[in-house]
């Protein structure tokens, strides 16, 4: 199996998301196909040049939401689970420090709830001290097989989670129930202790 995370948050909260499939192959034909259908779509060249290299999920939730729902759609003819864990903010105050300390015990969480072996990929932070932390600390459970971080733009299943994360902010936020709405079936809320 295998797991990939990424984070958002809003004025309330911090999640940390994770789309757990059963393979790296099944989840990039997945994303192989959602973007053969975009061809019949009319979109112009500079637009597609904008969009396709990376389906940040900012972009598609303000101005292409037709590719997003397509995305969503899509995802839904494969085998996955989406684990999520939410941190309410306590006050204004959520620095860095705090956020990198809830971001690993927010990630254990998720990775304790997983039974099988799991390989892990994490959207990357470009700071290695704390991705070293990250890795360091969720390679302690025996059933993770490897972890590593990667850009979203080169690994497929981190665009998925990045707009799945979005899908779960606007949902907490109150401003958008459609996205959620799409992929509920497949959603598992790990409590946040």
């Amino acid at each position: 199996m295998i797991l990939y995370i990424d984070e958002t948050e809003s004025d309330d909260y911090f999640i940390v998301a994770g789309l757990l499939t059963s393979s790296k192959a099944a989840t990039n034909l997945t994303y192989k196909h959602f973007k053969k259908k975009l061809r019949s779509m009319k979109i112009s060249d500079k637009e597609k040049q904008r969009i396709f290299y990376e389906f940040k999920a900012v972009l598609l939730d303000r101005h292409y939401q037709r590719i997003k729902i397509k995305m969503l759609e899509e995802l839904q003819q494969l085998d996955h689970k989406i684990i999520y864990t939410a941190y309410c903010k306590k006050d204004n105050i959520f620095n860095q420090k705090e956020k990198e300390k809830q971001y690993i015990k927010m990630l254990n969480k998720i990775v304790h709830f997983i039974k099988n072996d799991v390989d892990i990929i994490f959207d990357s932070f470009n700071k290695c001290d704390f991705e070293n932390r990250i890795i360091t600390e969720i390679s302690l459970h025996n059933h993770v097989l490897s972890i590593c971080s990667k850009e979203s733009f080169a690994e497929e299943g981190l665009q998925f989670i990045d707009n799945i994360c979005s899908c779960i902010r606007l949902y907490k936020s109150n401003l958008n129930k459609d996205f959620y709405q799409m992929i509920e079936t497949n959603i598992i809320e790990l409590e946040h202790s």
